[in-house]
């Protein structure tokens, strides 16, 4: 038997507050129901670290969404009704928070609520676009088609951020292991050879008195270079917060060579992939521009969005309001013909598609780019090192 938290009121609006021995969280609020009780909460009495590594370890991944969406698209088309195809999805889950979800979700369509609204009450599972997407397609009729195109949607999502994760592996494995061969160096390494060179009367050449003044640094001054990183961290999340720090940031991302671009190119892909979904579920599209504003990371897009969303909102077309020098002409071209001929979302569709190649040609070029610039780095690295210390055993050597 575990104990749970509960917050509830009775019929006369009184509120309840206490703990329950139950089987689990289920029992739980049955339990209190049965007391004539109204749950608005039942949480598990655990200490605040056992909450989190429990959230940590059961967090849904984007995966795990992914799946079950496809599985509840397949099981409504082939005729099952709603609450028995989540019910069966359920049943299958493994991860415990999905699968606590999952029931929440299948007893709230059984007292009356839509899908839509079920997702809702699980906005740290469900994001907004979903629960819109979803909330189009109960009100359209066409739920099984909505989900099919947005698990397919999904789907190339996650192949494509799968590809770009994967490009960066290598240059940052080389790099973390780089850092550390260093640290060691500086720590334990740089020390024995300083000792030598203090019995000894030679002049020590400068790349070793850089080397042994950073080593220095880095043993009696660690503390503080700690503090600085965090200062500095610290300083620039406090500065991002602000409209003026954020907008800053973001367009100096932009300008970065080769990364900027597959930052802006990954971006209109997400932006075009979500307007396609959108629209192609019956969305208005001023509300369409709402949810993709709210939905895009990068400062100087939102703000790009934000303004259209105000042109969109006088009557002026779509297409007209996306900012040359933020949006490539492509995308007001093609949108505009979209427009003129009735097919908005179809553009969309392929203007990401479009958008996503030519990622993958960035992400393809960043990475045989980054391989002999990394060997560069390796290579002045390793060779101020040898001399820096080869120099002084060289003079000590020829000095008898």
């Amino acid at each position: 038997m575990a104990e749970f938290n509960y917050k509830a009121k009775d019929t006369q609006g009184s509120d309840h507050v206490g703990s329950i021995q139950s089987g689990d969280i289920h029992t739980a609020a049955t339990t209190l129901r049965k007391k004539g009780l109204v749950v608005i909460s039942v949480n598990p009495k655990n200490s605040a670290g056992n909450t989190f590594l429990s959230r940590f370890l059961n967090r849904v991944s984007f995966s795990e969404l992914v799946i079950i969406t496809r599985q509840l698209a397949t099981m409504i088309s082939a005729g099952l009704v709603l609450s028995e195809a989540i019910d069966i999805l359920e049943e299958q889950q493994s991860n415990k928070t999905l699968k606590r979800a999952l029931t929440d979700i299948s007893q709230d369509i059984k007292g009356g609520l839509t899908l839509a609204q079920a997702l809702g009450r699980h906005p740290d599972i469900f994001p907004r676009l979903y629960i819109n997407l979803v909330k189009s397609g109960e009100s359209s009729g066409k739920l099984d088609t909505v989900l099919l195109q947005m698990a397919e949607s999904l789907e190339k999502d996650r192949e494509f951020k799968a590809k770009v994760k994967g490009a960066m592996i290598y240059p940052v494995v080389v790099l973390t292991m780089m850092l550390v061969v260093i640290v060691i160096m500086m720590i334990f390494v740089i020390p024995k050879l300083v000792t030598l060179y203090d019995q000894s009367t030679i002049e020590l050449p400068l790349p070793t008195k850089i080397l042994i003044g950073t080593s220095n640094l880095f043993i009696n001054f660690w503390w503080l270079g700690i503090i600085l990183i965090i200062a500095a961290f610290a300083g620039i999340n406090r500065w991002k917060k602000t409209p003026e720090g954020n907008l800053f940031l973001g367009k100096l991302v932009l300008k970065i060579p080769i990364i900027g671009r597959i930052i802006i190119n990954v971006t209109l892909t997400n932006f075009n992939r979500t307007f396609g979904l959108l629209t192609s579920a019956g969305i208005p599209l001023l509300e369409s521009i709402g949810i993709v504003s709210d939905l895009t990371d990068n400062p100087v897009f939102r703000g790009a969005l934000k303004d259209a969303y105000a042109g969109v909102e006088k009557g002026l077309p779509f297409s007209s309001l996306l900012v040359a020098n933020v949006f490539p002409k492509i995308v007001s071209q093609m949108i505009r013909v979209g427009e003129e001929t009735g097919k908005v979302d179809e553009i969309f569709f392929k203007l990401a598609d479009y958008f996503e190649s030519e990622s993958d040609h960035l992400v393809k070029n960043l990475t045989v780019a980054i391989e002999p610039i990394v060997l560069v780095i390796l290579g002045i690295g390793v060779a101020f090192l040898v001399i820096s210390i080869i120099l002084p055993i060289y003079k000590l050597t020829t000095s008898f």
